[in-house]
């Protein structure tokens, strides 16, 4: 009996040491493979490092900074250039508005000259600068009229609706090419005045001009 207690107790102390074994090598294994992490954690960066990685840190918010900063300039620059090209858009067309409803002023202008030229060459034929007067203190009643006066070939005044013109010369009251003119024209701005022109044609030759001043140009725009 003795010998089997010893054989028992010899198997049991071999499996006790077998047991324990087998922890401390599981532990061994672990210990091996994590043993790199576990100097990382005890590593030190060294200094330059730390600055490598601030100054990459400043490089990373500067360039946002300036890319921020350029897409809002470019966007500001957009805006401006919209800004200016709605002005321009804006501009032409008020521009052409204007000058399409000059053109029709101006044919207006111009058929309402070639009655008056109608009426004043018969009179004119006939010698009646009164009845021609009457023409012209009708036409100066209508708005923004200044003056009408009828100036002969020769540059004599013959009719004035300013009275304080009658022993002036038609010649020294408008320029040459104004009373050389050989049709009905509109002139937007002579001495500062809108004037229109109307020759008074017989069969072979000029009888006589009518202009007509306004006070002011019939249209206006900014």
């Amino acid at each position: 009996m003795t010998d089997q207690y010893k054989q028992n107790e010899g198997d049991q102390s071999g499996k006790s040491k077998l047991e324990w074994a087998k922890p401390a090598s599981l532990m061994n294994i672990l210990s091996e493979k994590f043993a790199p992490i576990a100097k990382i954690q005890h590593m030190q960066l060294p200094a330059w490092s730390l600055l490598v990685f601030l100054g990459i840190l400043l490089l990373v918010i500067a360039w946002k900074y300036i890319a921020v900063s350029q897409a809002e300039s470019r966007v500001d620059r957009e805006r401006v250039q919209i800004t200016q090209d709605l002005e321009t858009e804006r501009s032409i067309m008020m521009r052409r508005a204007r000058e399409y409803a000059d053109s029709q002023y101006n044919k207006e202008e111009e058929r309402f000259g070639q009655v008056l030229s109608w009426a004043v060459r018969g009179e004119l034929i006939r010698n009646n600068l009164d009845q021609v007067s009457q023409y012209l203190n009708e036409l100066v009643k209508m708005k923004d009229t200044e003056r009408v006066v009828l100036i002969s070939d020769d540059g004599k005044l013959l009719v004035s609706t300013d009275k304080k013109l009658e022993e002036a010369e038609g010649k020294d009251l408008y320029p040459a090419e104004v009373l050389q003119k050989r049709k009905i024209t509109m002139l937007s701005d002579v001495n500062g005045k809108k004037l229109l022109v109307v020759p008074v044609m017989g069969l072979n030759s000029r009888l006589a001009t009518v202009v007509v001043s306004y006070k002011q140009a019939a249209l206006t725009g900014s």
